[in-house]
């Protein structure tokens, strides 16, 4: 997943796209920061940014105070020599409510060179106003689902608008209740993989967990997913 956010960013920096920030969620937020830092590494050597436009912000006290996060901040607005520069915020969880909405201009709005990486153990704590603002990439779930080519090659195909197979296998076979949450999972690990109907995925999660306590009809489930990722 980490290589598909570097793909994604240096696609969005060609076409000077603006980049939301990412939020990485993990309850070993120790092994995120250090995660995150080695991606910001890596992302800067494929793009040739000089280290010293990456711009890391620890705090070591309980509380993340606005005055320091407003000057930490203030860099997003300068334009670099490079094609980007890249912002660690660790521990936004930390974040006073006064901080946090001190964020939300330049969260909602950075300049298209600017790359964020926040980082926290949860959701918990943090502003709905922030998270709507971001690219919510939980690792807690990655790898957890094995893939199976044939479901996702489907959903590729259908995605990416190269066939109806994915409907036509949905619409017509006589499926099991596993196939149903094979081909879910696969979805998961497909959205997550391009990063893309992110908001998704925390919604399959909570159906694949329905169905598997047989109070929710499965074809209904993916039948229902099947025509969202086409509406989108």
């Amino acid at each position: 997943m980490l290589n598909n956010i570097i793909q994604l960013i240096t696609e969005k920096l060609e076409t000077k796209e603006e980049i939301s920030p990412f939020l990485f969620l993990w309850t070993q937020i120790d092994k995120v920061n250090t995660d995150i830092l080695n991606l910001s590494l890596e992302l800067c050597e494929k793009l040739w940014i000089n280290k010293n436009f990456l711009f890391k912000f620890e705090n070591p006290e309980w509380k993340i105070k606005v005055k320091d996060i407003k000057q930490f901040l203030e860099k997003v607005f300068v334009t670099p020599t490079f094609k980007a520069q890249v912002f660690i915020i660790e521990n936004i969880s930390k974040m006073t409510e006064e901080s946090a909405n001190s964020c939300l201009k330049v969260f909602e709005e950075p300049p298209f060179w600017n790359i964020i990486f926040l980082t926290s153990e949860s959701e918990s704590s943090i502003l709905d106003t922030i998270l709507s603002r971001c690219t919510i990439i939980n690792l807690k779930q990655e790898n957890i689902f094995e893939i199976n080519q044939l479901y996702y090659s489907m959903i590729d195909d259908y995605i990416r608008n190269i066939n109806y197979d994915l409907a036509s296998y949905v619409f017509k076979e006589k499926l099991e209740k596993e196939n149903y949450i094979n081909l879910l999972k696969n979805l998961i690990i497909y959205l997550k993989e391009k990063l893309i109907f992110l908001d998704l995925v925390e919604q399959i999660n909570e159906d694949i967990n329905w169905i598997q306590k047989n109070n929710l009809l499965p074809k209904y489930v993916v039948d229902k997913y099947i025509i969202k990722i086409k509406s989108y």
